[in-house]
């Protein structure tokens, strides 16, 4: 069995832009919102994960399988 942060993470996925420049990203998954935050990189991991505003992991790079936002 997978842990859950690398299930998270292979999961195929569009991110759209979110207006929020501490969670500049956001994805409905399942009827789940999901938000990526903005960490204080280098001091902390570059991202968080939360799912339904709670934090599940944090992310050092981006996962191949997500597809980005494209910015406005």
């Amino acid at each position: 069995m997978q842990p859950r942060d690398t299930i998270h993470q292979q999961r195929r996925m569009q991110w759209s832009v979110n207006a929020d420049v501490d969670y500049p990203c956001r994805a409905q998954v399942d009827g789940q919102v999901w938000h990526l935050r903005l960490n204080d990189f280098p001091e902390a991991p570059r991202y968080s994960l939360l799912i339904n505003g709670e934090v599940v992991q944090d992310i050092e790079d981006w996962p191949p399988a997500w597809q980005r936002p494209a910015h406005p």
